[in-house]
């Protein structure tokens, strides 16, 4: 009969592998969806934002991208032709931008972006607005697009969100995102545990605007809602209208 000594290191084996296959097991991944936003500025409708990630060529890549449907008076500001897009990987470190696009649907050069992201190489190149742009990368940074999916990734690895540097125009600027407490939210999609989060710009001092995150758990913690505060008010807002799971792991939520 073996001893207990030479039981144990192959009944921790055991147990190690038991837990790292349970852990894979109920991980949660992200999923191919389209959510959409209603948005009011101010207490005003200014219409609706519709986010959609697919799969791109690749287990780990996906496209993103934002469209608006602004009203009448938000397209003054914000073109209904406008879209953003980013490619991007998903890595053991998180969301990895591999390009971004925008155009206004235009042909004005200084409404088109266009940018390739060399990790190899860590630069960043391309055109900010027609004007060409070569800068080096730092770890994490993300563009304006990924930026929405880079607090839901590490959420969905168990990690807090961190700071993410992120390109701005011409400009990296780094966020933070804090944890401010939890809530139960009234949403289209009916009543919705939710966790919630602000970005900050690093350094924060208590002034200027920030953004806050209710991410919920249920969904993937894709955020229900978004609010731009300023003076610690809601300036621009965000609540989910619909949500269509576009993979085959979840059913359709309307």
């Amino acid at each position: 009969m073996p001893k207990i000594n030479q039981l144990m290191p192959r009944t921790l084996a055991i147990f190690a592998v038991l837990l790292a296959f349970t852990a894979s097991a109920s991980a949660e991944e992200l999923r191919a969806h389209e959510i959409t936003y209603h948005t009011t500025f101010k207490g005003f409708s200014a219409g609706d934002l519709r986010l959609t990630l697919t799969r791109d060529t690749g287990s780990d890549s996906w496209i993103y991208e934002t469209r608006a449907f602004p009203s009448f008076l938000a397209s003054l500001i914000v073109s209904p032709e406008s879209l953003e897009r980013s490619w991007f990987r998903v890595t053991p470190q998180g969301v990895q931008p591999k390009r971004y696009a925008l155009t206004d649907g235009g042909h004005d050069p200084e409404h088109q972006s266009d940018l390739s992201y060399d990790w190899g190489r860590n630069r960043v190149t391309g055109k900010v607005s027609g004007k060409p742009y070569d800068a080096a990368l730092e770890p994490s940074q993300q563009d304006v697009n990924t930026i929405r999916l880079a607090p839901v990734v590490d959420l969905l690895e168990g990690r807090e969100p961190g700071e993410y540097p992120l390109l701005d125009g011409r400009d990296v600027k780094h966020y933070t995102y804090p944890k401010k407490g939890t809530a139960k939210l009234q949403t289209e999609l009916g009543e919705l545990d939710t966790v919630i989060y602000e970005s900050e710009r690093r350094n924060y001092d208590g002034t200027g605007r920030t953004w806050r995150y209710w991410f919920a758990p249920a969904l993937g913690f894709l955020p229900v809602r978004i609010e731009q505060r300023e003076d610690g008010r809601a300036r621009l807002t965000f609540t989910v209208r619909s949500l269509k799971w576009t993979g085959p792991s979840r059913p359709s939520t309307n």
